[in-house]
């Protein structure tokens, strides 16, 4: 049931027009052929010829595209609009305003693009170590990995942001893959206080993360994704090599994006599925 239901999320309307923005935030004057098959080559999304034609006619509709010779662009004047919201988001960890889990309503989502893996976690973490300290109320949190994230590769600042927001409320997350790698991590994440169940069907498409009312998904380019899987493979051949581990998910550059929604039901929804694995 959890499979199917993070599948289904994987392909909601919502998330598709996110990727149909993130696709030509990158490349404009695309049609809606391209535009499809890069969203299945960069992303793998289960989504349809016929959900993203949808999508770009919704956009369009809404003033997010421009539809010219049935080539595709951001409308300019809906990107101006959000200027100023949007360097909020692309703030990155040089002092300048960072994005806050708040401004972030129910029902709305914003994409962020990173250039590595550990840059877009650290992203993260800092959203959610603010959010835990303006707001002490206890947070069950759940995540569905394809491997599991690497704790051993997180600064010492990072590291006390874990623990904190650890300390605060309960945390769960089921792992696709058993790798020895994943196994060692999965170990490292209960000594935090995680909950962790691992060998099951999830995050084949993207990682997920829920956390109060918001969603996250995590989105590896293919050569991010293909560099982790060959240090976490090479695990199970005895090698289990952190420094390799380490040079991917910090050297290895590639697009690298979150997706990030307010949505209380859907969360709660998740998150009732996740939990039932641990009863």
């Amino acid at each position: 049931m959890l499979a199917s239901r993070v599948s289904s999320f994987s392909a909601s309307k919502s998330e598709i027009k996110d990727l149909v923005i993130l696709v030509l935030s990158r490349e404009e004057h695309l049609s809606a052929k391209q535009v499809f098959q890069t969203i299945k080559k960069d992303f793998g999304s289960p989504a349809t010829y016929q959900g993203v034609h949808k999508a770009l006619r919704v956009l369009t509709g809404q003033g997010v595209l421009i539809e010219d010779k049935r080539k595709y662009v951001l409308d300019q004047k809906w990107i101006t609009d959000l200027n100023s919201f949007v360097n909020k988001m692309e703030a990155k960890r040089s002092g300048r305003a960072a994005l806050e889990f708040g401004e972030i309503k129910n029902a709305s989502s914003v994409t962020l693009s990173f250039d590595s893996y550990m840059e877009a976690l650290y992203a993260l973490l800092d959203n959610m170590d603010r959010d835990y300290s303006e707001n002490k109320e206890p947070d069950t949190t759940v995540a569905h990995w394809y491997h599991a994230w690497p704790v051993t590769c997180v600064s010492k600042k990072e590291f006390e942001q874990l623990r904190r927001m650890m300390s605060l409320g309960e945390h769960y997350a089921v792992i696709n893959q058993q790798t020895a790698l994943d196994s060692v991590l999965a170990d490292f994440w209960k000594d935090l206080g995680k909950k962790v169940h691992i060998g099951v069907s999830c995050a084949t498409s993207c990682d997920l993360l829920v956390t109060r009312d918001k969603v996250v998904q995590l989105f590896l380019s293919p050569p991010v994704r293909k560099g982790i899987n060959s240090v976490f493979k090479k695990s199970d051949e005895g090698q289990i090599d952190f420094a390799a581990l380490y040079s991917f998910v910090y050297g290895l550059k590639g697009n690298v994006s979150l997706i990030i929604t307010s949505n209380p039901e859907l969360a709660d929804e998740i998150r009732g599925e996740t939990l039932k694995y641990f009863k």
